[in-house]
Order: structure tokens, then C-alpha cells, then sequence
């Protein structure tokens, strides 16, 4: 209900697995996390997130944290990735992406990602 137009697109050839199955991962299809992911890029890069309206000033936008310079942005996002994926750990299961990967045993402190240890 939450994702009326969602389309999903059939890359991966699966011959494992039967028609059904296959309508079932369709089924489970959503983008409920990619969206959680989008919201913490916005509410924890000032510079990424949504213009404000003010409230002087007759609710003109304001994007005063907004960067001129694209590569600042790539650049904190690259950061970020790296801080999601292997630093911040999940409440539910105390683990980071990169974790349930399998990639490191423990999560990485800020320290290590900013200094590149």
C-alpha cells in the first residue's frame, strides 16, 4: 500500500527455483529499506538534507547547509557508506551490514574510517 507505483525488474536468471518462488520474492519486494537508508543520509548530513521553510520571511525555502561544490557530496556520501555499513550497528540483531556479510568480526570505530588504520 505503501509503494503504489513499484515495478520490480527480473535481472538475475534463476533456474533453482520454481515459478512460485519466484512470484514469492516479487511478493516480498519493497523499498521500505533503501528508504530508511535515504532518511539517515538526510537527518545526519546537514548538507543533504530537505530545504526548510522559514518562518519569518513568508515560508520562502531556505537551503542554507546546501554545499556549491558536487564533490563535497560524493565525498560525504562515500563517507557515509562506509560509516552505515561498517560502523553503525542494527538495534535488532547488534550487527553491522558489513557484519551479516561476514566481512569484519566487529563493527569499525569512526576513528579507523576517517584515518583509513
Amino acid at each position: 500500500m505503501s509503494e503504489p507505483e513499484k515495478a520490480v525488474c527480473y535481472l538475475t536468471n534463476r533456474n533453482d527455483l520454481e515459478e512460485m518462488q519466484l512470484a514469492n520474492l516479487y511478493h516480498m519486494v519493497s523499498l521500505h529499506a533503501i528508504d530508511g537508508y535515504f532518511n539517515q543520509i538526510r537527518s545526519r548530513l546537514n548538507p543533504l538534507d530537505r530545504p526548510k521553510k522559514s518562518k519569518s520571511n513568508q515560508n520562502r525555502i531556505w537551503s542554507g547547509y546546501q554545499p556549491y561544490d558536487p564533490a563535497r557530496v560524493q565525498k560525504l556520501l562515500d563517507i557515509f557508506r562506509v560509516y552505515y555499513n561498517f560502523h553503525l550497528k542494527s538495534k535488532g540483531d547488534k550487527k553491522t551490514p558489513a557484519m551479516r556479510l561476514g566481512l569484519p568480526k566487529g563493527p569499525i570505530t569512526v576513528d579507523e574510517i576517517v584515518n583509513f588504520k
